[in-house]
């Protein structure tokens, strides 16, 4: 069967898109590629790197972008070769690799301010699949305002995992959690824990993890935890949006994460690398060719693959996920799950993704998403932060989504 692409006309269409957006300033920058088993078949970008400033100079496909969350998937995928290996199960207590999170408790009062008042003990142990599906407890934020642990884990976390769940603990007993284990879900920090346990399972640094076992195997050249001064060349500055006119502009706040190569001394699976979304388009095509049986040297089994598009969730989480939905998607009430690493739509979503589908995305303003039934996938980038409470991304997500699937007449 041959590979679907893309005419003349529909690629002027998606070019125009783009285009559009940069000119009404909808955004400064601005990256789409989709990409097939087979290779890519659109790669475009618009804009420049500062917001309405043609000096700053164009982006290209070339152009490094911080991945944030988009990191989880990596991480998933170092964790699922270690599964791989039989160096580590989904049921494995996570405390027999990593001590520091043994005894960890269950907040169940706070105060006024969102301070914890009350804690319990866990009855289970965080195991290692709870980490991956983040059914583990491990909130950025617990119950009420925000009370500092996601900024202070994150600005502060310079040495290693011992201090990094020092912060989180703080005056506890143990690691605080939302709910016991297993029972519910709650976006946070696990996968940061999933990158410490890859480190110390395999003895590197996340960073040579990564770039023996992933980058390198797939000719990935601009992904790293470093900033190096090449990628800081090639890099997209962030940019954000002006509340009262929409408008996005040049960043204006200061930058939570170390990004001197020098001083980072914690490598963070869940938010700290960046790369080109070309290279990032890449690791997708692998999985779709891993799920389609055509991959000549494959980083996973098919099993493990498999697993990151299969549901996972307890009935709670899948609920609490549920309701978390982007309304912009267009999923059915219900339909949402999570499998290892990736969100997943459990149904058809009309004029968009298959069934099995997996996704996720990152603080600014980047998402992507692994369709195999479809044999596509697409990653789309923006590089304005935050993404939380902004709704022209996955706006524009949507409308570029629908157009992907109508070119490729596998509109349902």
């Amino acid at each position: 069967m041959a590979s679907p692409k893309f005419s003349a006309a529909q690629t002027h269409a998606f070019n125009k898109i783009l285009s559009d957006a940069v000119a009404s300033k909808t955004t400064g920058a601005v990256f789409f590629g989709v990409t097939t088993a087979d290779g890519p078949i659109y790669l475009h970008t618009a804009g420049t790197k500062l917001p309405d400033d043609p000096k700053s100079g164009a982006i290209d496909e070339d152009t490094v972008f911080w991945l944030c969350s988009q990191t989880k998937l990596i991480t998933t995928i170092a964790a699922l070769q270690l599964v791989d290996q039989g160096k580590i199960a989904f049921d494995t207590p996570v405390d027999t690799v990593l001590p520091e999170l043994a005894n960890p408790v269950v907040i169940t009062a706070y105060d006024e301010q969102g301070r914890p008042t009350a804690t319990a003990p866990a009855q289970n142990k965080i195991t290692f699949g709870q980490l991956l599906n983040h059914s583990s407890g491990l909130a950025y934020f617990q119950e009420g305002p925000p009370t500092g642990e996601f900024s202070d884990a994150y600005s502060h976390a310079d040495e290693d995992a011992s201090a990094f769940v020092k912060i989180l603990k703080g005056s506890l007993p143990g690691v605080p959690l939302k709910f016991e284990p297993g029972t519910d879900y709650v976006y946070g920090f696990s996968t940061d824990f999933v990158g410490f346990v890859v480190e110390r399972l395999s003895g590197k640094s996340l960073e040579q993890y990564f770039q023996d076992h992933i980058f390198s195997p797939l000719g990935i050249t601009s992904a790293s935890f470093y900033l190096t001064p090449p990628l800081k060349n090639r890099l997209l500055p962030l940019a954000q949006r002006n509340a009262e006119s929409g408008l996005v502009e040049k960043w204006s706040r200061p930058i939570l994460f170390e990004r001197d190569p020098a001083d980072v001394r914690v490598h963070l699976g869940g938010v700290g690398l960046y790369s080109s979304q070309k290279d990032y388009l890449t690791v997708l095509r692998h999985l779709l060719q891993i799920a389609a049986g055509t991959a000549a040297s494959p980083l996973l089994s098919r099993a493990s693959v498999d697993s990151m598009f299969s549901p996972t969730l307890p009935p709670a989480g899948a609920t609490t996920l549920s309701g978390l939905a982007d309304p912009n998607l267009g999923l059915p009430a219900g339909a949402a799950q999570y499998g290892r690493g990736l969100w997943v739509n459990i149904v058809d979503i009309p004029g968009k993704r298959r069934s099995g589908s997996g996704a996720w995305g990152g603080w600014a303003s980047t998402s992507f998403f692994v369709d195999p039934k479809t044999g596509v996938a697409a990653v789309f980038g923006m590089q304005v932060a935050p993404i939380i409470g902004d709704s022209t991304h996955k706006k524009f997500l949507s409308v570029l989504e629908r157009e992907v699937y109508m070119a490729l007449g596998v509109a349902v």
